[in-house]
């Protein structure tokens, strides 16, 4: 599992390639001075980035001392202690320690979600106005999600002007559809629009480096053995190690652990109606997450790929950019 320090690799060459952009279109153009919509989610851009490395930075910080704590409590546990007897105090406070790092963990982890999200939508305005769009805020109301639902339309890389930027689909497809779904769909479902009874809880290794979000259905909300004969009927969807794996093995064995499996490899299936269902099944049920910094990294690295692209893409079609100029950029009609 990835690191920190690489992590932070990988963000500072998102920002490189972010500022590059930018300096791309000014360079080319030469607007004159002014404001100008492109420009401005540049920045915005650059602040999400920001924004989304310190709230990983934290997480890894909680999550090396979460692990710390797990070994100080296991040195001061006393052998052979009666049930039901209150813990020593410092047994005791170590617990209290752990419990509040674990909501500080999940606040931030949340969080993760909801910025990285806007960062998303941010890097999907730029794409939109490079392709040469015009007011590409009216027109995608969610800029990411929107952006991957044109880009699945049949036919789509002759329709211009996002036929463009349509190499960035082709390149790291799989990546955006994990991306709208992991972060997008998990974010509305699950963190944002709560609209029934969830078990909200995390999960993590002992002395680890995990640490997931696992929201599931309460049991008896739903008509759990129907829901469960549902998921079994996607097992050609998951990895083939789960598909080739014994009967018995938990995840293949397990409905719901089937299912988190199979959701979290749903940018890989290719069938749009058979991510449908997989969604579908898994906003049913509910589950956990991938760990933090699988989210972090996907996130981050398909950032910098994409913005890599983007900014070939821009030097090639300079004469089509559209910047937002500042009268149409005005206009709210």
């Amino acid at each position: 599992m990835i690191d920190y320090p690489t992590l932070n690799l990988i963000k500072d060459d998102a920002e490189k390639i972010l500022h590059q952009l930018s300096k791309t279109v000014s360079g080319g153009l030469k607007p004159h001075s002014g404001p100008y919509a492109f420009f401005n989610h540049s920045a915005q851009a650059l602040e999400r980035l920001k924004d989304c490395d310190r709230i990983v930075k934290r997480l890894f910080h909680e999550r090396e001392k979460l692990t710390q704590l797990g070994y100080s409590e296991k040195s001061l546990y006393p052998e052979d202690w009666p049930p039901g007897k209150a813990f020593p105090d410092e047994v005791q406070e170590v617990m209290k320690q752990e419990s509040e790092l674990t909501e500080y963990m999940k606040q931030d982890m949340e969080t993760l979600y909801i910025f990285g999200g806007m960062w998303l939508d941010q890097w999907a305005l730029l794409a939109l106005y490079i392709a040469g769009v015009s007011r590409p805020e009216k027109k995608y109301r969610h800029p990411f999600h929107d952006l991957v639902t044109e880009f699945e339309k049949e036919n789509e890389s002759t329709i211009c002007p996002i036929s463009r930027i349509y190499p960035i689909w082709e390149n790291l497809k799989s990546d955006m559809l994990w991306l709208d779904y992991q972060i997008r769909f998990y974010r509305n479902r699950f963190i944002v629009h709560s609209d029934r009874p969830w078990q909200r809880g995390t999960t993590a290794s002992t002395y680890g480096e995990e640490f997931n979000l696992w929201i599931p259905t309460p049991p008896g909300w739903l008509d759990d053995e129907k829901i469960d004969t549902e998921i079994r009927k996607l097992l050609h969807l998951a990895p083939s190690h789960i598909r080739e794996a014994p009967d018995d093995h938990w995840e293949k064995a397990r409905p719901r652990a089937l299912i988190e499996r199979i959701f979290n490899n749903i940018g890989n299936i290719e069938n749009k109606d058979d991510r449908k269902k997989v969604a579908r099944l898994f906003g049913k049920a509910g589950g956990s997450t991938p760990s933090f910094q699988i989210i972090a990294e996907n996130l981050f690295r398909f950032i910098c790929c994409a913005t890599k692209q983007l900014n070939d893409i821009a030097k090639a079609n300079l004469k089509t950019i559209n910047i937002g100029r500042s009268k149409e950029s005005s206009k709210e009609s």
